[in-house]
């Protein structure tokens, strides 16, 4: 089983890693095609959103100090509750892992190496993660802990450079198609946090687990204010109805930057920092489904699994068949599987399991009190 813990800032950026990638893809640009001119404010109001929920959760999770959710299943409903659990997070963390490598590897054939099919890319990322958790999660924290800064960075030098090609007139009207699209069918767009869905999961691996509530804060607001970023200044930049469409909308406003007359194909450099990224992340996602296929089999083979979870995601690649169905399954399937999984099934199971704890202590305390009277 895998024994590696880390601290406060080495689970801050693991979580921060799986969650920016999205906003890397197609995100943004989902976000504002639904919402308008409203998005930044749509975006600050699913953050407090996605905020409050997580600290729900946190707080229903306060009796299972060092505990997941697949312990608090097995707690709730024995093992099969604790299998179906470990298979639905698998499948659920596999295809949308699958989904946003073929998605980012189909970016970098548009561009770079369109004789290439995207099948091989998505190969080199998968291989290079393999080999990754081959050497160890302490190698993967290290390698996220040094290349985390340069990719919060690489936003705030979009937002930066391109700020004085802004166009404020286009954040108005300042709630896009009208309030109820802005907070209430809006409240979908939350599916962009998904990936809190390792915080349900981290607890056993920190090396402090009452530091667990400070991670998700940092993580999500870090990841809210990425994706604020993002969505402002692709809306700033572009009509909502044009911007951002064709490659990653993110790519299409590095095309812009320009670093004096010697440096001008900027988007090349941060091209580099994403690749990165995305081998960062996708080592991660082994990583996590490994140590919910151990703690479902109680086996200690890794190598074995990290194959098979490996082979698994690279199926997952193969599927979908044009650009069309792969920012379907991105922006649609995701985001449906996510509310269903993330949102409404795992508060379910943790507040089942919130509930047991607090009606056993209460039996608990009475005992005691007729113990105590009796005597």
């Amino acid at each position: 089983m895998i024994k590696d813990k880390t601290n406060f800032i080495e689970s801050v950026f693991l979580i921060i890693i799986v969650m920016i990638c999205h906003t890397i893809l197609d995100l943004p640009n989902t976000i504002i095609t639904s919402v308008s001119s409203s998005a930044p404010l749509n975006v600050i109001y699913i953050t407090i959103l996605a905020l409050i929920f997580f600290l729900i959760i946190n707080k229903l999770f306060s009796p299972f100090e060092t505990k997941d959710i697949i312990d608090i299943a097995e707690y709730v409903g024995g093992n099969i509750l604790k299998k179906i659990i470990s298979i639905v997070y698998t499948l659920h963390i596999i295809f949308i892992s699958g989904i946003f490598i073929l998605s980012f590897a189909d970016t970098i054939k548009t561009i770079y190496l369109q004789d290439v099919p995207a099948w091989i890319i998505c190969l080199v990322f998968i291989l290079v993660a393999v080999i990754a958790n081959l050497y160890g999660f302490n190698n993967i924290s290290r390698v996220n802990y040094i290349l985390m800064p340069f990719i919060l960075l690489s936003v705030l030098v979009i937002f930066l450079a391109l700020a004085t090609d802004f166009v404020p007139q286009r954040i108005f009207p300042i709630l896009g198609y009208g309030a109820d699209k802005t907070f209430l069918s809006g409240i979908g767009n939350i599916f962009a946090f998904g990936e809190i869905i390792l915080l349900f999961l981290i607890k056993p691996q920190l090396k402090d687990p009452k530091s667990s509530k400070k991670i998700g804060i940092t993580s999500i607001l870090i990841s809210g204010l990425f994706l604020f970023l993002t969505v402002t200044t692709l809306l700033l930049l572009y009509p909502f109805s044009t911007g951002g469409k064709g490659v990653l909308s993110i790519y299409i406003m590095t095309r812009s930057i320009q670093f004096g007359k010697f440096f001008q194909r900027a988007d090349a450099l941060f091209i580099l920092v994403w690749v990165l990224t995305f081998f960062s992340y996708l080592s991660v996602i082994i990583n996590y489904v490994l140590r919910i296929t151990q703690k479902n089999t109680g086996s200690k083979k890794n190598a074995l699994y990290i194959y098979i979870i490996a082979i698994a995601i690279f199926i997952v690649t193969l599927i979908p068949k044009d650009i069309v169905q792969i920012r379907f399954a991105e922006n649609v399937i995701y985001k449906y599987s996510t509310l269903i999984v993330v949102f409404v099934l795992s508060f379910v199971v943790i507040l089942l399991g919130y509930l047991k704890k607090r009606k056993e202590r209460g039996i608990v305390q009475i005992s005691e009190r007729n113990i105590s009277n009796e005597s």
